[in-house]
Order: structure tokens, then C-alpha cells, then sequence
């Protein structure tokens, strides 16, 4: 049987493991000496990076090219695959969300989408409270079920496909977007 080539890891791959361990590594030693008190700029201050690399490198959605259902599909995928595969970053993440005050606003980003979605007609709500509630529940919830070692196979793409249809996608087109994401994010 041949051997699995091991992938070749290069300078900017090495740089952004290392900043993501600086940032969870100083998100922990916040939460540790803080508790609930743990902000953004806590973190990124023990970690000595900037606000915007936290946000860069936390905001994966902004990565996603594309319409706003498509970058709604991928940044629940990657963040909810990152929080399966991490733990303790999913933890940190829990705690800021959960935190008014933390510094840490996805609602803005999110808003930012579903105002675009529904403009185009892609969405049948915009960024109503009730809207944006039901699908940070929605990735806020999935993640605690990782957490807690509640979560089943698959919850990151049943996620997106329960999340579009709620914003009033077709239930085929979220689940033919939810493979792609799925797909994009496999490793």
C-alpha cells in the first residue's frame, strides 16, 4: 500500500497555526483569570495581535466569495467544523458570544448578509432581531452540542440546511449548498 504523501506545510500556513494558537492559547489564560469577564480586546491584548487579525482570522465568512446564501452556507460550515475539530476555541467562542460586551459582534457580519440576501430576493427575511436570533441559535447551539459530545455525524450540514430554508431558501437548494460547503471544508 503506498504511503499518504504528507502534505508540505509553507511559511503562511506555519504563520496562521501559530497565530491561532497565540489567540486560543491567550483566550483560555483571559477565561481562566477572568471567567465571564473575557472581551475581545482582553484577548487580543494577551496576545498582543490587533483587533483586525483576531476578526481576519475568527471571520470566515468574509472569506467566502460569493452571493450572500452561498457565504451564509460556508461560514456556518467553517465554523462549525472548527469547532468539532477545537475544542478549547469553541469554548472561547462560546463565551464571547454568550457575553454582551465581549467585543465580539457576528450579529453585524450576519445582518450585513441577510440585508443582502433579502434585497436580492434570496432571502424572504432580512435582519430582523428575530431572524438574526434564530441563526446565531442555530450555530451558537450546534456548537454547544460539540462541546457537550452531544453532537451527531453531519450536524455541521444538517445546521445549513435547516438554517437556509429558515430564511426562506428552497429546502433542494440548501441542501445542494450545504454539500458544497461540506465538500469545500472536507479534510
Amino acid at each position: 500500500m503506498p504511503e499518504t504523501p504528507i502534505p508540505v506545510r509553507t511559511r503562511g500556513y506555519k504563520k496562521k497555526e501559530r497565530t491561532r494558537r497565540q489567540l486560543v492559547e491567550a483566550g483560555v489564560r483571559v477565561l481562566a483569570a477572568r471567567g465571564d469577564g473575557l472581551t475581545v480586546s482582553d484577548v487580543v491584548t494577551e496576545a498582543e495581535v490587533s483587533n483586525g487579525t483576531f476578526y481576519n482570522y475568527f471571520r470566515i465568512a468574509k472569506r467566502s466569495a460569493g452571493s450572500s446564501i452561498g457565504r451564509f452556507a460556508a461560514a456556518t460550515m467553517g465554523i462549525l467544523r472548527h469547532a468539532r475539530r477545537d475544542e478549547t476555541w469553541a469554548r472561547v467562542m462560546l463565551r464571547l458570544v454568550s457575553r454582551p460586551g465581549s467585543g465580539l459582534d457576528l450579529s453585524r457580519y450576519l445582518s450585513e448578509d441577510l440585508d443582502e440576501g433579502h434585497a436580492r430576493g434570496r432571502f424572504t427575511v432580512g435582519a430582523e432581531d428575530a431572524a438574526l436570533d434564530q441563526v446565531a441559535g442555530l450555530v451558537v447551539m450546534t456548537m454547544r452540542r460539540f462541546v457537550d459530545g452531544r453532537a451527531g455525524e453531519g450536524a455541521e450540514r444538517k445546521a445549513v440546511e435547516r438554517g437556509l430554508p429558515a430564511l426562506g431558501v428552497d429546502a433542494a437548494e440548501a441542501s445542494a449548498l450545504a454539500a458544497a460547503a461540506e465538500a469545500a471544508f472536507a479534510s
